[in-house]
């Protein structure tokens, strides 16, 4: 029997201390095993029947069934540890597991039944946590949410289970990295012979979201998403959002978000070919930073125009108290053009000529030079003039 973790067929076997081991991991075969030699006997019958007893991993005493004997000899503690083994096993064979997963969530879980976790849990909770945390740790390809569908419920649910058996044993997981995803997911949107060239472009997309800060705080599906999207409308394939929202399972808002933050960096105004072959090396600023300096801008531009919008208010205070939620969004609104109307013609009305027009009309010293316009020969000219009766009209 060759090494569940490696494969290699390098086994030791110590029989005084009933345990083997493989010579190229160190991977831990059995161990605790009292008899490892199977000897046979002769029931009265003349059947041959194995003498002794079989003790499993974790047992603590060996199985006392049979014929004339009562109970099986086995702890509730056993009896709970081959359930959730049995568990583990349920949820590993649809996501194509080895029995190396298997075995390390068992020993996850029962960390967990000595730290009291499964008290108040559902043990599918518990147990689909344990092998996702394996899953983590290997960096395979299986989500949180894959477990979600097989058990039928909520992935949030899952989560809160997950998080809080990390924090109890302390673990330090590693980063999920959003490649890991891309062929995955890339397999399921049926790109045919151009698969390979749809992945190549989703793996530089995701280095560029990564080195202009898109990547760090996020989840890996919405960046997969977005980096497929691109991908495919790259390589001249009309794949839709929702397409890409059935496979990846993230909400369009975050899908469009996503592709939001891509739109305002450098590498979004490259053609496809400058994508391919050229690097930036220019990154942008963390869309949070961005986003948290509007703000700052626009907090300090209302406060600098608030003692105006509060004077408009004021005037306006008659019809904005009497229209609906509706009509005082639009009153605001009115108040704030009127505002920013005003503004502009004040910067206008400073101007030096007209300044100077205006002290001539108040003074009434203002005349125009009628002789130096030398286009009154126009007849169309002298139909706009008009005579001092029409004036006082």
């Amino acid at each position: 029997m060759g090494c569940k973790a490696c494969g290699g067929a390098d086994i030791e076997y110590d029989s005084a201390k009933g345990m083997s081991y493989c010579l190229g991991c160190g991977e831990v075969g059995e161990e605790n095993t009292i008899v490892s030699e199977v000897t046979f006997g002769e029931a009265s019958s003349g059947a041959a029947i194995v003498q002794g007893s079989f003790v499993r991993v974790g047992q603590t005493r060996a199985n006392m069934g049979g014929p004339g004997r009562h109970g099986s000899g086995q702890e509730s503690r056993e009896v709970t540890l081959q359930n959730s083994r049995r568990r583990i096993q349920s949820l590993a064979t649809p996501l194509r597991l080895s029995e190396h997963y298997i075995d390390s969530a068992q020993r996850y879980y029962m960390l967990a039944l000595n730290l009291n976790f499964t008290k108040g849990r559902r043990s599918m909770h518990v147990a689909a946590a344990c092998l996702y945390i394996v899953c983590r740790v290997e960096k395979s390809t299986q989500m949180l949410i894959d477990f979600s569908d097989i058990l039928q419920v909520s992935v949030f649910k899952l989560g809160a289970t997950f998080a809080r058996l990390v924090k109890l044993l302390n673990l330090q997981l590693p980063i999920v990295d959003p490649a890991i995803y891309i062929q995955k997911f890339a397999n399921r949107l049926e790109f045919g012979e151009k698969t390979s060239q749809v992945v190549m472009d989703a793996l530089r997309l995701v280095q560029r979201m990564d080195r202009d800060w898109i990547r760090t705080g996020r989840r890996p599906s919405g960046i997969c998403g977005a980096c497929l999207l691109i991908s495919a409308r790259m390589n001249n394939f009309r794949r839709t959002q929702r397409e890409i929202i059935r496979v990846v399972k993230i909400a369009d808002t975050t899908l469009r978000r996503r592709l939001d933050e891509f739109r305002q960096t450098q590498s979004s105004d490259l053609t496809v070919t400058d994508f391919r072959s050229l690097w930036l090396e220019q990154t942008n600023d963390p869309p949070a930073f961005t986003k948290g300096r509007l703000k700052a801008r626009a907090a300090a531009l209302k406060a600098q125009n608030s003692l105006s919008i509060d004077a408009l208010r004021a005037q306006n205070a008659g019809d904005a108290d009497s229209a609906s939620g509706e009509d005082e969004n639009d009153a605001l609104l009115d108040v704030t053009l009127d505002l920013a109307i005003r503004q502009e013609l004040g910067t206008y009305l400073q101007a030096d000529e007209l300044k100077l027009v205006s002290a001539n009309i108040v003074n009434e010293q203002y005349e125009p030079d009628v002789s130096t316009w030398s286009d009154l020969d126009d007849d169309e000219v002298k139909n706009i003039m008009l005579n001092e009766e029409e004036v006082q009209v």
